[in-house]
């Protein structure tokens, strides 16, 4: 039998899919009974919690044909009547389950193993009871169709034409005719018997009735008169069921139930399936399924020249204010200089390590052919070879290399941000080198709301995620010049600066003296919370349209970040009124993309956390598999032992020791996180970039000091630049 362990909700979703026969979407959530949306082609299935594989399929397959026969609006056509709902729901089931037997014969093994299984925990209510005579009619035909005809019955001639006209069952129309048929039938037999007087009522009547003779022509007594009514009602039924000796019609205690209830015709194994079906459902588990939201990203995209803009703008009115703002803008220029020539051996020497890497996978590729010319120079062998032809190696055509870089500008980063844009410079500049299409983002959130913006920033729909304003910032591309490309990175070079320097516009010296004055940023870059969801939906946008302009075929996408993204708002639903409002949102995040859903975390299955680390490895799985495109995560860790390093290091199991040791070597190791191809931790606190000075070396020292200082240089500058080594590995 398969367990729980093995169903996989991917598989019967699958299912679901064959039996509906189309690509529809399914989705399993929190309801009673299937659902069917006929213009997006939604199917909505319970999420159903058993240990039976047949079960589940026989439940799955039941859902299945009620979505595809039975009408969304035939129930509407029912009054509010629970006795007439009653007949009908299992009228209706009766029918539909013929159906989807007949199209799919393979269910009718699950149909046949399921109702055991069910019948096993006494799901209908009838382990105690003779389902002959303690049974309605309309119970019998739910049994009968449930067991597949397998439980013995003992139908008169009536009851026999009845299960005739159940058969004949084509449309939901007379299923709702036949149940009130039936209902009203039923009622009849039950009102006739209930006109039988009780035995001790007779037997009363008789005790006490006067104890004379009687003569013919005189009065009856009670009890006489009761018997001969008694028989005249028996004599009737008889000539209405014309029961040929059949057992009369069963309409006893167990169908009728309580007298005094006014839903004593209700169908009691339909009753009794539905309060027992409650405990199948998983009430552990909850989805949420939405649509990453149609963003107008212009709206929110700050380009580069703007950028620039802003903060030429933002320069000039500091310095009209004199507070030493000339001064270091003078020192900004002279130390950003400085810090680019550093760079650029090792740069230089990255991109030979990619080059070389990148034409080492072509060769391991390559294959050779021959071109059908005979080659001069093994004529001579042709008597006992017939390999006389010229080859040609052939080498896969390269792919066109792109890189989209993403970085985090939350307060969270601001212990780590100078260094983390040491890093980015490093990137832009060896991009720059292979000459490879690339773009630089930041994103920003200074948690100003702006209700307008929002309303303009996104097209809202139902089911669409819920998410904030925010900017994103492009900083560098490949088209700048050189000028307004060193110009871009000096001011983020700048507010990383600032931010180095706890929040103080006094950058210090090695000695602790004041040695500038930093001027500080426009208030739209100051550091907030972390939309980086937001910038992912953006970049849904951008990427495709990316890709096709400069015909990037391998790109690669990287964030840079130090935390997770801000949790979602909800999901857009519609109020009673049919206006959108912001619906709450609980449980595993379920990205719909198409008629595809990307679910990256199945262990989150909270009834009440909608996990914004959830949503941004959905986005980026569909990236992946949609977009085509490889994600590489840098996760810059402050505190090794605490939370934000051992959270991680808990995810690798046996290896965890190993990859601390090598976190302490390198300043970095490999992690397992949803939605990356590659995820990264970085040390923060050693992840600057270091240039070791070859100056000290001169004619003097000996062979061993010299090496020893050039070999430090070398591992200084190439340990140091964790980002560039990881990424060549990962995009040659």
């Amino acid at each position: 039998m398969t367990t729980q362990k093995n169903i996989n909700i991917d598989t019967k979703s699958q299912l679901a899919k064959l039996i509906a026969t189309e690509n529809l979407t399914v989705e399993h959530n929190k309801v009673k009974t299937a659902s069917f949306d006929t213009v997006n082609r939604i199917l909505t299935l319970p999420i159903f919690k058993v240990q039976s594989g047949d079960v589940y399929d026989m439940l799955i397959a039941h859902e299945c044909s009620h979505a595809l026969y039975t009408p969304t609006d035939g129930w509407k056509k029912i009054k509010d009547d629970d006795e007439l709902r009653s007949y009908v729901n299992v009228l209706e089931d009766t029918r539909i389950d013929k159906l989807i037997q007949k199209k799919y014969p393979g269910v009718v093994r699950n149909y046949l193993n399921g109702f055991d299984v069910m019948q096993k925990q006494d799901f209908f209510g009838i382990k105690t009871k003779n389902i002959d005579s303690e049974l309605m009619l309309i119970d019998k035909i739910n049994l009968r169709s449930k067991s597949l005809n397998r439980l013995k019955f003992n139908f008169n001639l009536t009851e026999r034409q009845w299960l005739k006209k159940v058969d004949a069952l084509k449309t939901f129309n007379q299923v709702v005719k036949l149940a009130k048929e039936m209902l009203d039938w039923q009622k009849k037999q039950v009102n006739k018997l209930s006109s039988i007087p009780k035995m001790d009522d007779l037997l009363k009547a008789y005790d006490t009735s006067t104890q004379k003779d009687t003569k013919d022509g005189e009065d009856k007594s009670d009890f006489e008169k009761a018997i001969e009514e008694s028989d005249k009602i028996k004599s009737e039924e008889s000539s209405d069921d014309d029961a040929d000796g059949d057992e009369s019609t069963s309409v006893t205690k167990g169908g009728a139930g309580n007298e005094d209830s006014k839903k004593k015709f209700i169908a009691i194994t339909d009753v009794n399936y539905e309060n027992n079906k409650g405990d199948l459902y998983d009430k552990d588990k909850s989805y949420t399924y939405y649509n990453m939201p149609d963003m107008n990203v212009n709206k929110l995209l700050i380009k580069q020249k703007k950028f620039i803009k802003m903060f030429r703008s933002y320069i000039k009115d500091e310095m009209k204010k004199d507070h030493g703002s000339k001064e270091y803008y003078t020192w900004l220029k002279d130390d950003f200089k400085k810090f680019k020539n550093d760079n650029k051996k090792t740069v230089m020497y990255l991109v030979k390590e990619f080059e070389m890497k990148k034409s080492a996978t072509a060769y391991r590729r390559a294959n050779t052919d021959k071109t059908g010319i005979i080659d001069p120079l093994k004529l001579k062998n042709y008597k006992f070879s017939d390999d006389i032809f010229k080859r040609l190696t052939v080498l896969p055509d390269s792919k066109n290399h792109g890189m989209v870089m993403l970085l985090d500008w939350s307060g969270s980063m601001a212990d780590v941000i100078k260094e983390t844009v040491d890093q980015l410079c490093n990137l832009v500049w060896f991009c720059q080198k292979i000459n490879i299409p690339y773009k630089v983002y930041f994103f920003v959130n200074d948690n100003h709301y702006d209700e307008k913006l929002e309303e303009a920033a996104y097209n809202k729909k139902v089911g669409d995620l819920s998410l904030s304003t925010f900017n994103l910032v492009e900083v560098a591309n490949h088209t700048l010049n050189k000028r307004e490309l060193d110009e871009s990175m000096m001011y983020l070079y700048s507010m990383a600066k600032y931010y180095q320097n706890r929040y103080t516009r006094y950058g210090r010296d090695e000695y602790g003296t004041p040695a500038y004055n930093n001027f500080g940023m426009p208030r739209e870059f100051n550091l907030g919370s972390t939309p980086l969801n937001e910038a992912l939906v953006a970049l849904h946008k951008i990427v495709p349209a990316f890709k096709n302009k400069y015909k990037v075929e391998k790109l690669s996408l990287i964030t840079l970040t130090d935390g997770a993204a801000n949790s979602s708002n909800g999901v857009y639903a519609l109020n009673d009124e049919g206006k959108l409002y912001n619906r709450s949102a609980r449980g595993m995040a379920m990205l719909r993309h198409g008629k595809k859903y990307f679910c990256q975390n199945k262990k989150h299955f909270s009834s009440y956390y909608f996990y914004g680390s959830d949503i941004t490895a959905n986005f980026l799985d569909m990236f992946r598999k949609v977009h085509k495109v490889t994600t590489i995560g840098f996760y810059i860790i402050k505190r090794l032992r605490g939370y934000d390093g051992e959270r991680y290091f808990s995810r690798l199991d046996d290896t965890s020791e190993t990859r601390k040791k090598q976190f302490s070597k390198d300043k970095c190791t490999t992690a397992k996180e949803a939605g990356y191809n590659e995820f990264y931790l970085i040390n923060g606190k050693q992840m600057n970039v270091e240039n070791t000075d070859l100056d000290t070396i001169n004619t003097d020292m000996k062979v061993g000091k010299i090496k020893q200082i050039f070999g430090k240089s070398m591992k200084n500058r190439i340990t140091s630049r964790v980002l560039l080594n990881k990424f060549i590995s990962q995009v040659a």
